[in-house]
């Protein structure tokens, strides 16, 4: 019996893309020195048919994660706060660079679906470089993929902290 073969990710992919081409994808990556995360983004420009629908090229936004950022999301992400039924305010992570500056904001959300409640989270991420106009660009996450970001960003502490 021959041993099974694993691919290895290198991110944690959020793909939403819709027919109206106003979609989004969000990926995870460990930084290649293993002493960060990057998060990187980018709209969908065409159909999800296409070998490129999303636009790494002109719309991309990327931010590095150290290891509060990644604390902060995964807080974030806690049951506590909804158990409680205390709605938490949104999470915004500011970085300032040498020529501008990024934004990173989460926040919960409810909304009505056919009828029904629907619960998930709202990442969205803006990014000023001088005296640009800023860029944003905003993914939804749903439960079933913050634990998996939540497993994600626990062995990306270990790798970063060499435990």
């Amino acid at each position: 019996m021959s041993t099974p073969t694993y691919v290895k990710r290198a991110d944690i992919g959020i793909y939403k893309p819709n027919t109206r081409l106003t979609g989004s994808v969000a990926q995870f990556k460990m930084g290649s020195k293993n002493d960060c995360m990057f998060l990187e983004l980018a709209k969908q420009v065409r159909p999800m048919d296409d070998p490129k629908p999303y636009d790494w090229e002109k719309t991309k936004i990327i931010v590095k994660l150290g290891t509060v950022d990644i604390t902060k999301m995964m807080a974030y992400f806690s049951p506590q706060l909804l158990y409680y039924r205390q709605v938490p305010e949104p999470l915004k992570l500011f970085h300032k660079t040498n020529t501008g500056s990024k934004t990173i904001e989460l926040k919960w959300q409810e909304r009505e679906y056919k009828g029904k409640t629907t619960h998930s989270y709202y990442l969205s991420v803006s990014s000023k470089q001088g005296s640009q106009d800023a860029t944003k660009i905003a993914c939804p996450i749903s439960l079933d993929e913050v634990e998996l970001l939540k497993v994600g960003f626990t062995r990306a502490l270990e790798i970063i902290l060499g435990w």
